[in-house]
């Protein structure tokens, strides 16, 4: 009935089922999907302004000013590949790789971008890529970089080389969030938080919520031109103490240094929401799929802030579907190979990652081949394998007028977390050949049974082997799909 305040189980399509499960709290074992409750009483309504924690959670901040920490003999060499560790005022831990230079996008990266962008415009959604510069831009504050002249790093040099790489990729026509003002500018708040945490490289809550405020301003923005009458769901956040973490810097000056330091402190956030409908029927209208800045893992848990903030600051339903230590892209890429969610794609597909956009032309082609697909109405040619082999040799009957943009998909009957294509020549005799990584983490519910990937424009395949690791077994089909000329 209307008027009831017990929770439901969405009715959400099975791509949306870890939404249903975390709406109740009923979370699988490792699945690291936002926590929040839907319940029929309205709570407060919330605004795109930043929100306040207020009361006793503000006052949590440290109480005192902590040490500059020492370094030991092994802090000079943590991993046995020659990263250091760098120690500013105030415990605050770098490590050097931190410092690196940031690389502009290639010609041929912009134009892959461009084609990503129209195939999720074609899907009806938008990509909003959320780069997170590295904490090296602001060490300043706290690092005496006379201390390590052997550091390689201009903070000017950085800044300009981010300004050019936001604009190249704006001009895309992908949405981009440029934080690095937010950084610059951001202050120790009474919590004692900076942007950073002192001694891990992701975002603390403070920063996170500076983040997901710039965010949801973006997406408020983007639902006003697009038109789009989107019901905010009004709710409730709340944020709680939740202990300490080491942090993944602290962490290894402990064992490099066989020291103990303070533990920064951690917080869980909980979003609750009413339900409008009478079916609970409520399907996600933003994805996140990033990296661990979408989900961050400390020493002994899961850090999932950053979707319940991005709820809570759009009051609209989100899915959070990030893999920590996925890398930029490759979250996104293992979902959109999984027919059953491109067909459900949701409007706003939001993707937070460390570092600078990168240059992977195939990551982006494997994504803009998952988004147009195959049918009838494009297909080259198809080849099934129902016997299981070492390999599936696809070897294709000549086309007369099959020249022209194409991609190839390549089922597994089987999951598996590697595929290669081998072997592989075009007509012309030049090679084919490309590797595709799945995450193994067992809470990977993308594809692991379907691979994209784009082809060399205006060329055809003549054959190509498609084998597994160690060549274990496989059958399938392997088909090649014409591109439509609006994505060329």
């Amino acid at each position: 009935m209307r008027g009831s305040n017990t929770p439901r189980m969405n009715t959400l399509k099975p791509i949306y089922a870890p939404l249903a499960a975390q709406r109740l709290g009923h979370i699988p074992e490792n699945l690291p999907v936002i926590r929040s409750r839907w319940t029929r009483a309205a709570q407060i309504v919330l605004a795109l302004a930043p929100l306040s924690l207020g009361g006793a959670l503000a006052q949590a901040a440290v109480s005192s000013v902590q040490p500059t920490y020492a370094a030991c003999a092994k802090s000079s060499d943590i991993d046995g590949k020659g990263t250091y560790e760098l120690f500013g005022s105030n415990g605050w831990i770098f490590e050097s790789y931190e410092f690196s230079a940031l690389e502009g996008l290639r010609g041929t990266s912009v134009a892959a971008l461009t084609r990503l962008a129209k195939a999720f415009k074609a899907r009806g959604s938008t990509l909003i890529l959320v780069p997170v510069p590295t904490r090296a831009v602001s060490a300043d504050k706290t690092l005496d970089f006379a201390r390590y002249p052997q550091l390689q790093f201009s903070k000017d040099h950085y800044v300009a080389s981010w300004n050019t790489m936001i604009a190249q990729a704006r001009a895309t026509g992908i949405t981009v969030i440029d934080l690095l003002p937010t950084v610059l500018d951001f202050q120790v708040n009474a919590r004692g938080e900076d942007f950073f945490q002192s001694r891990d490289h992701h975002w603390s809550l403070s920063g996170m919520e500076a983040a997901t405020t710039q965010i949801a301003a973006q997406i408020s923005a983007l639902a006003q031109a697009q038109k789009l009458d989107l019901e905010r769901q009004q709710g409730e956040l709340t944020i709680k103490p939740a202990g300490g973490s080491a942090g993944s810097m602290g962490s290894h000056y402990m064992k490099a240094c066989d020291l103990k330091i303070e533990a920064m402190p951690v917080y869980d956030a909980t979003y609750t929401a009413e339900s409008t409908s009478l079916l609970d029927d409520v399907e996600p209208v933003i994805g996140i799929f990033g990296d661990s800045f979408g989900l961050s893992y400390s020493s002994t848990r899961v850090d999932k802030n950053f979707g319940v903030l991005l709820e809570a600051k759009t009051a609209l339903p989100v899915v959070n579907n990030s893999v920590s230590g996925n890398g930029r892209t490759a979250t996104l890429a293992g979902y959109l190979a999984d027919p059953a969610l491109v067909d459900k794609l949701p409007p706003f597909v939001v993707v937070p990652f460390m570092g600078g956009i990168s240059n992977s032309d195939f990551d982006y082609g494997q994504m803009t081949a998952a988004l147009i697909g195959c049918s009838d109405a494009n297909r080259i040619a198809q080849t099934k394998f129902s016997t299981p082999a070492a390999k599936m040799v696809f070897a294709p009957q000549p086309q007369g007028a099959s020249k022209g943009n194409s991609l190839i998909h390549i089922h597994t009957d089987a999951p598996t977390n590697y595929l290669e294509v081998r072997e592989g020549t075009y007509t012309d005799g030049s090679p084919l050949k490309f590797e595709i990584y799945r995450t193994s983490a067992s809470y990977f519910t993308g594809s692991r049974t379907d691979f994209y990937s784009l082809l060399a424009d205006e060329k055809s395949v003549r054959s190509l082997a498609v084998q597994l690791e160690k060549q274990g077994p496989v059958s399938g089909y392997v088909e090649v799909c014409r591109i439509p000329d609006a994505l060329r």
